[in-house]
């Protein structure tokens, strides 16, 4: 049984250290929309991470297929409750191997910087409604996803990475994280590419962006993800093709914030791939000259047909719409409740968003309205606790090129969290935020040390 684990292990750290590990997880992905049979694929994709948790030490070699498992689940976006029926069957053996690991592999539990700020942010979670929110509310389990989720699972997932990080690595954890994340956003244009070609006879009839149910969730990823390209074309310009389907597919998922945003971050990746690799610069210009008038056409006489159906008197939003009536009142709750607002599980104002997710809360779809009116001046300290020790890590490390690179899915996610709920979802966006910064930190204290 002994040897047999340890060829287990040897064998998990050839799978996980091999150049064909993250084609063929995305091979996966692409053979399963191909099929329809993204159940049986995010089963594969939980067997794939239970085999790693046990015979593996390293927790970045699960990130992968729990990130594809997420990307995978969009077909159940506005009807979870098909996937509860099979739900627990993924949830015990990962449960059981994460224990299993846990205890095995176990390394004392260190922080760092980012530890008392997570502290303040759960806290203000817990104590957000505190005198205002009812019993009944705050004890939903979909109310106590969010509250324990975005607070005290954040903490200690980062406790743990942490404590994972005094092992010396034959790679660079921040590089394969941003080949996980390229890849998790290739992942995401098949998904949306797979739609499109199920229903392409409908689009080709309406000639305008299709309804894609998960476009805001899909978009939030990609954001994330795009970035990663800015790394990628170290190895080769070929990437910037995969930086290129990211955005096409922002644009194709009918998401007007995708539209802005990703238009807005695309044009600063084009800028810093530019300004980093002097060697390529010719072959930039080139592509720039080819492409130059088809894009600016396309833009000019196509995107407003494409969004017509999305925009709203010609614009992308308008006076009446409820992200601008969320304003109103999450400010209004911030002053009737100032210490620890109204809780992020009241559903005081379900009613001005009739497109809420089953199994969501009532999202502001802004961040800093979201944090006031669920945690009133507690969160506002807390979360801006938060995102200045962030910014400083970037800041500190402006010159080091993974920790802008990085820095710019935070910036991408950060932007689509002013128009919906972003960082306040707590698997894969929070989730992958503290995973990040975790990684940048511990490659900061490497450099201070050294």
């Amino acid at each position: 049984m002994k040897e047999f684990f340890k060829k287990g292990q040897a064998a998990a750290d050839k799978i996980w250290n091999g150049r064909y590990y993250l084609p063929v997880m995305m091979i996966i992905a692409a053979a399963a929309l191909l099929t329809d049979t993204n159940l049986e694929c995010m089963f594969i994709y939980v067997l794939i991470a239970v085999l790693f948790l046990i015979f593996s030490d390293d927790l970045m070699s699960i990130v992968a297929p729990v990130m594809f498992t997420l990307l995978m689940s969009v077909k159940y976006y506005r009807n979870f409750t098909e996937l509860t029926g099979y739900m627990w069957y993924a949830i015990v053996p990962f449960a059981l191997a994460l224990i299993f690991n846990l205890i095995y592999y176990r390394r004392p539990f260190s922080g760092g910087s980012f530890t008392r700020p997570l502290i303040a942010v759960s806290a203000a979670l817990i104590l957000g409604g505190c005198g205002e929110i009812s019993a009944e509310e705050y004890f939903k389990p979909v109310s106590l996803y969010y509250t324990l989720g975005l607070g005290l699972m954040m903490l200690l997932l980062y406790l743990l990475i942490r404590s994972r990080l005094v092992n010396e690595r034959k790679y660079k954890r921040t590089e394969r994280l941003a080949e996980i994340l390229y890849a998790s956003g290739l992942v995401v244009v098949f998904t949306i590419a797979a739609f499109y070609a199920v229903n392409l006879e409908e689009f080709l009839e309406k000639g305008t962006v299709l309804f894609y149910k998960p476009r805001n969730y899909a978009t939030s990823v990609l954001l994330m993800c795009m970035p990663s390209c800015c790394l990628m074309v170290k190895k080769s310009n070929l990437h910037l093709i995969g930086m290129g389907l990211m955005y096409c597919a922002m644009i194709f998922s009918g998401s007007r914030s995708g539209l802005l945003f990703g238009t807005i971050l695309l044009v600063i990746c084009i800028v810093y791939i530019y300004a980093k690799n002097k060697d390529s610069r010719r072959l930039y210009r080139s592509l720039a000259l080819i492409l130059a008038v088809p894009v600016y056409l396309f833009a000019v006489n196509y995107i407003a047909e494409l969004y017509s159906g999305r925009f709203i008197e010609g614009g992308l939003i308008s006076e009446d719409e409820t992200r601008i009536e969320f304003i109103k009142l999450g400010t209004a709750n911030l002053f009737s409740n100032p210490i620890f607002g109204i809780g992020i599980g009241n559903l005081k104002d379900v009613e001005v968003f009739k497109a809420i997710v089953p199994g969501s809360i009532v999202f502001y779809h802004n961040v800093v309205i979201q944090i006031i009116s669920s945690m009133g001046i507690v969160g506002i300290v807390a979360y801006g606790w938060h995102f200045i020790v962030r910014a400083d890590l970037i800041w500190t490390n402006r010159h080091r090129e993974r920790f802008v690179v990085l820095g710019l899915s935070y910036l991408g996610i950060l932007m689509m969290s002013l128009t919906n709920p972003g960082i306040f979802c707590p698997f894969p966006e929070a989730g992958l935020l503290v995973l990040i910064f975790a990684l940048l930190e511990e490659e900061s204290e490497n450099r201070v040390s050294k």
